[in-house]
Parts: C-alpha cells; structure tokens; sequence
C-alpha cells in the first residue's frame, strides 16, 4: 500500500469518527496516536491538556510521567485539516518542540500556574512541573503529525531546557504508516553495544547445527544492563510474563543487599537473564556481539530493575557488578509460538499461569475465530454486514491486507472496516469497565491487561472465564463484548463534544459505565447487550442517561476530596475513588432506562443457548478435523506413542479408531478427546522429531 492510500483511508477514519465536525478531528487525531504511543511503549497511559496560548508561543496536548524513570513525556499535535498529504518542514518541527519548551519554563513562574482556571486540564500537568521539576532526570519532546517528514530534515533539535535531559522523538505520519502497515507488535529497536562496551559485548556462540536456535552467552556488565533499561524502559520486558519493578519480595531485597555489599558475588548469586532477539551482529569470530534488534528479556525482569534501582534510587556503583544472559535469536515469524515456551520454561521462580501467556492461550485463539466468522447485522437499511476484526496479536488486520489487489482490498474493507477492529487492551477495558473496575482501567491499556503484583488485569480473568472446557466463550460472549465495546465507544466519541468537557475522557469514559453497570446490578437486572448487537448502538435512552451521568461523574472525579492528590488522573488510579463514586455518588435510573433492562431468566436463557451451540460447533469441528487429517495421520501418531507412552489408555483406544477411518468413526466425545490427546503429544514431542 502506498502512504498516499493509507493517508486518505485514515483521514476518512478520522472524519467519521469525529463525525465529520472540523472542531473535532484534531482531537480524534490527537487521542488516536496517543494510543498507537501506548502500544508501542513510549507512554503507558496519557492526560489530554489541548493547551495553547499564542500570546506566550507555548501549547502542550498530552503528557505521561514515568515514575520509575522519573522521565516526563510531553506531546504536541500538529493536525493539517487537509486531505491530500503535506509535507512537515524543518522550520515547523523547531516552532513546534519550541512551544514545548516554552511551556516547561512558564510552569517555573508561580504566578503562571495560578493563572490557569482550576477545570484547565493542563493546570494538573503546570502544578506538577512547579513542584516537582527537582525529581524529573528528562523529559521527553514527543511531536506528533499527519504530515510527511521532508526529506531535507536532516536531525532533530537538541536544546535543553534549563539543566535537564531533554529528548526529542517525532512521529510523522511516514512513521505511523510504518507502524500501522509492517505487521510488528512495535517499532524495532536497534541497539548499537559498541556504545556501553568499544569492542561490544563479549560472547560465546551456544548453538549446535542449523535446526536450533542461534544462541549466545553472555555476560553484560551491570552498569550498562542499567543503561538499556534506562533508554528503553519496559519495551525490553515486552514478552516478559512477570514485570517486577520494586523491592518487594524477598528476592528483590537480596539482590539489592548484594549488589551494595557484595557486588563482585552478584553474577555467583544470580540466574541472569533469558532473552531474545530478532537478529544480533557479531564480529567475524563471534567472540563479541556488536549490536542486537529487538532485545527482549523474556525472563529476567527482576533482575534487570533490581540493577536498575539500585544505580538510580540508592546510587549503587555497579562497576564490579556482571549478570549473565542467555540469548536467543529467534527469527519475526516464530516470536509467537517459541517466545511463550522459552518464558514457559526458564521460570523457574514463580509458577507461570497459562493466561500469562496471553496471545496464545485457548481464549485468545476461540475469541479470534469467532470474531472472524460471526457478522454483525447491517445498519441503517443496508444490506452489507460486517465483521467486528478481532486483533489478537498486533499487526494481524495490516498483514490480512498485504498482497490484495485494490478490489480485493475494498471487498475486505467493506466487511471488515477499520473503525470495527480492536485489539486485546481495548477488549479488557471493555471488560473490566463493565466488572466494574474503573480504576484499574485508569491505569492505562497494558496495565489493564496485563496487571501488575497488586493488580489484577484482564489476564487473571482468563482462566475463570474459560472454564474446564471454554463452551463459556461462545457466540453469544463474543456478542456481548462487542455491545460493551459499542457502548463505550459511542460514548467516548459523544463525551468529547459535551459543553462541558475539559479534559479526562478516558477516566470519564470508564468511570461512567462502570457506574451504570453498578446501578443496574444493584437492582438485580441486567443490560441487554444483544439488543445492543442487533441494532449496532445503545438505545437512545440509555445513551441520553450515560451522557447525563457522564456530566456528574466529570464533576465527581474533578473534585477530590480533602487529603486526596489533587493529580486528577492519579486519583482516578485509586480504588478509593472508585469506592467513593459507587457508593457515595447519588444516582437514579429514568423509567425510560429500566424498561430497556432485563432479568436473570432472560439472560441464562441467552447463555445457555450460546454454550449449547458451542459444545455443538466444537463436536462438529473435532470430527471433521480428524476426518480430514486421515487415517494415515493416525497410524503415525500411533507409532510414536508406542515408543514413547504419552496417550493414556482411553485415548489409544480411540486412537485406533481413527486409524480405522473412514471404515469406523469415533463419536463426538472421543473425537474432542483425541484432538486434545494429540495437542498434547505435539507438545511433548510428536511431529517435532520427524
């Protein structure tokens, strides 16, 4: 796809979405790229300001502070309302950081700050910077356009601000076309080792033949791990199952006392890191690694913030601490299915959960293949229905599109068009907003999904939610997610038009469902979210109450109360404030409103149905597939279970049933058992020797 193509599509996006009113796009622009941020983890979760004074030359759109860091990240949009694609100059990138920087300054003068109208958004981020400048270590410049960046722009400015590190990163819209269309999980990092090491990082090659993985050992100074961590932060720890970040195991505090009073046992003490890469450069006799894309430690990530904190908050030398890693280079397209069983097998300090490998497990894979093939019903008198496009590992809807002519193209857009697909941070603020849990969706996508130690995010919900057997994620599930996903939507688009918006959309957003899901379940009743499908929009009472109820919650999370933080998105962080709003904010449902409800009868009636119509796809499906795989198939799988003994003795017996096919066929049951039986037996090792 050309970017010229991809320009208009997006634009068409962005117009529809903001309902074709001017005054509207650039704040769809602005919050649609903030989340492209969010996935690519330069920010974790963002506050909208929308701040520009020209008399002053300063604006500030979005900001995220990383505490761990101690990094601030200030964003600023510069929206072209055009739709043929501009260039974006030199002379307009150095305007633009400028008023960034103009900004930062204006916050040291008190008198500023108390200039700004308390409901200003931005008056959070100015109070912040007044009073919490000493404990910034940098700041981050992020500038973000819908115009192409010319190729006379030779380098990015490099002015401080005062005595702090200031970086600049851009985003043009060449690179959010990179980002959208390569088909990656994020941008690639390329990391030269030369600059922590001159001769890079010593190695020894660990790999036997060309069937393994190329592998390395090696063993990377303290300081310069605490270095990587501090450029790259939890982009490194990506495919990390668990992301430990403070002192608060035992574990935690023992590398924290070695690193201060033994430094030089630490490599002896610890077991180092596993990690991976897509690609590593070595020197022509593989004795040091020069530069490795898309590091990723996969185990490890206790180790690496130990180090990390340990130079940065107790200001640790880490001069004669060394921690070995293992590295393996596992090429783009096996990242999916060997990363996970790396991660799976190398932990050895905690027990790893199944859900924790999230993209993979048995809920990711169902939820995908329903989303694939259950349309939803046209809309306003067309005939065309369309698929809600569920992206369960990102860049999947880019890579569906790679190759299509134009017409196939179009075709494929039509049914699935881009305003419908959704990845899997967005299906867990849609899931935990309607739980009822606000606060944790406050905390931004991936921590919604992923949680943390004292968080429970969407993961931990992923066994309850399957079951013993999933027959629960079924098509009514799939619908009923999509009602929820249709709700917030519609009013995250509405909220931003509202009189009285001022900013906090998303903590709003979530806030406001999950009360109306409070009210609704305090009553006994529920939300009839298949009515939600069926006609593709919340009904016009619902959707007029969630905008009314809306306004109070805005009011509720502006004001906390006395000996609260006065940091509006952080309090919308705490359980407290989601405690307070539940219980102590007074609201009543309309009768327009309740009579769109329904009881428990009604909605067991939906679920049993849905499940039902599983158990009966999934006995079709395990018979068809172990039809079409043959007889011959059978017999080879019988063949390795006599010489390996990994089938109980019920599944060997249906096993010779299958070898029979099609003379006899197994029955619906044993058919689910044999398909479960040879997962299980590729796991261990079938398929894998031939």
């Amino acid at each position: 796809m050309k970017i010229e193509d991809f320009y208009g599509e997006y634009m068409q996006d962005v117009f529809a979405q903001s309902g074709a009113e001017a005054n509207f796009t650039r704040s769809v622009f602005l919050d649609y790229i903030c989340t492209i941020l969010e996935s690519e983890g330069t920010i974790a979760t963002y506050s909208l300001t929308e701040h520009k004074m020209s008399s002053r030359g300063q604006a500030v759109d979005a900001w995220y502070y990383d505490e761990k860091l101690a990094r601030l990240n200030l964003i600023l949009a510069d929206y072209r309302q055009n739709e043929s694609l501009e260039t974006l100059t030199n002379t307009e990138i150095k305007t633009c950081y400028k008023r960034l920087r103009k900004f930062i300054s204006s916050t040291s003068k008190k008198v500023f700050v108390e200039s700004l109208e308390e409901a200003d958004p931005v008056q959070e981020l100015a109070w912040f910077l007044n009073e919490k400048l000493s404990e910034i270590d940098s700041i981050n410049l992020i500038l973000i356009s819908n115009a192409h960046l010319s190729s006379r722009v030779a380098e990015l400015p490099n002015d401080k601000v005062g005595s702090l590190k200031v970086t600049y990163e851009l985003w043009d819209f060449g690179r959010i076309f990179r980002s959208e269309t390569s088909g990656k999980s994020r941008e690639d990092i390329e990391i030269d080792l030369t600059k922590l090491q001159p001769k890079g990082v010593r190695c020894l090659p660990a790999y036997t033949g060309k069937d393994s993985l190329k592998s390395y050992l090696l063993v990377m100074p303290g300081q310069a791990m605490s270095d990587l961590y501090g450029e790259y932060g939890d982009r490194l720890l990506e495919q990390n199952v668990r992301t430990f970040l403070q002192f608060r195991g035992v574990t935690n505090k023992g590398m924290r006392n070695t690193i201060k009073n033994e430094p030089h046992m630490f490599f002896s003490y610890n077991n180092g890191l596993c990690a991976t890469a897509e690609d590593v450069t070595a020197d022509k006799g593989e004795n040091y690694l020069l530069s490795v894309k898309n590091l990723q430690i996969v185990n490890g990530g206790q180790t690496t913030a130990s180090i990390f904190n340990a130079h940065k908050k107790d200001d640790l030398d880490l001069s004669n601490v060394y921690v070995q890693i293992k590295l393996s280079v596992v090429q783009d397209d096996q990242v999916e299915t060997i990363v996970p069983l790396i991660s799976e097998y190398s932990n050895s300090q905690n027990k790893v959960n199944s859900a924790d490998f999230a993209s993979n497990h048995p809920f990711q894979m169902r939820f995908e293949e329903l989303s694939r093939r259950i349309f939803a019903p046209s809309t306003d008198g067309g005939v065309q229905q369309t698929l809600w496009f569920y992206e369960r590992t990102r860049g999947q809807y880019a890579n569906k599109q790679n190759n299509l002519t134009s017409t196939d193209k179009k075709k494929f857009l039509a049914k699935n068009p881009r305003r419908q697909m959704f990845t899997k941070t967005d299906l867990a603020k849609y899931y935990l907003t309607m739980e009822e849990l606000p606060h944790t969706v406050s905390l931004g996508a991936q921590k919604a999904f992923s949680g943390s130690q004292r968080i429970d995010g969407f993961v931990k919900f992923i066994p309850k939610l399957w079951g013993k057997d999933g027959k629960n994620i079924n098509d009514v599930w799939l619908k009923q997610m999509i009602a929820k996903a249709i709700m917030f939507r519609e009013l995250d688009r509405l909220v931003f038009r509202m009189a009285w918006y001022a900013g906090y959309k998303a903590n709003i957003v979530t806030y406001t469902l999950a009360k109306f899901s409070s009210m609704v379940g305090s009553r006994g009743v529920f939300i009839d979210y298949l009515e939600i499908w069926k006609e593709q929009k919340m009904p016009d009472p619902i959707r007029d109450y969630l905008l009314k109820l809306a306004e109070e919650i805005n009011d509720f999370i502006c004001s906390p109360p006395d000996g609260e933080t006065r940091n509006i998105s952080e309090w919308a962080k705490k359980e407290n404030c989601w405690i307070k709003c539940r219980d102590g904010l007074s609201a009543k449902l309309p009768s327009s409103v309740q009579q769109l409800l329904i009881d428990g009868d009604k909605i067991s009636e939906q679920e049993n149905e849905g499940s039902y119509n599983q158990s009966l796809n999934d006995s079709i499906q395990g018979l068809t597939y172990i039809i079409e795989k043959g007889a011959a198939h059978w017999v080879e799988l019988a063949a390795w279970n006599m010489e390996n003994r990994k089938l109980t003795a019920k599944e060997s017996s249906i096993l010779k049933v299958a070898c029979s096919i099609p003379n006899r066929l197994p029955s619906d049951k044993q058919a689910e058992l044999l398909v479960n039986a040879e997962k299980r037996a590729i796991r261990d090792g079938f398929f894998i020797e031939k």
